[in-house]
């Protein structure tokens, strides 16, 4: 009987063994899912969080643009160049770099362009025609 409950033993030794180390391998495996279930939760709440964020950021931009009308940035800038325009023929005018009719043609050309809204100096079409028809 000794040599049984020799071979006995040492087959009790080896299933411990493998019982620690499928423990050992579990438990680093469920912590490797731990971690990885953490850094996917992380991942779907900064989600969320970012869909609520641009949820308000819209709402607030509709509700915003409903109450108070868009203005354009460009449009001081181009009445201050219509302004300056006018000033400069007025001081060419003066300085008598224009005549009579050169101050008046040009002046209503300004004048026409801000009627009819052209920009930066440019001659709209309608314009033109009214400057070949006078």
């Amino acid at each position: 009987m000794g040599r049984l409950s020799s071979v006995l033993l040492k087959g009790i030794g080896v299933l411990v063994l493998a019982f620690v180390v499928l423990s050992v391998v579990g438990a680093i495996v469920g912590i490797a899912l731990s971690v990885l279930a953490t850094v996917l939760s992380v991942i779907v709440t900064v989600a969320v969080l970012a869909v609520f964020v641009l949820a308000i950021v819209g709402l607030g931009s509709i509700l915003g643009s409903s109450a108070e009308p868009e203005r354009d940035p460009q449009t001081p800038r181009r009445s201050e160049e219509r302004a300056d325009r006018k000033e400069r023929l007025r001081s060419q005018y003066v300085a008598g770099e224009l005549d009579d009719a050169e101050f008046e043609r040009e002046l209503e050309r300004v004048l026409d362009a801000d009627d009819f809204g052209a920009e930066d100096g440019l001659e709209t079409d309608r314009s033109r025609r009214r400057h070949r028809e006078r």
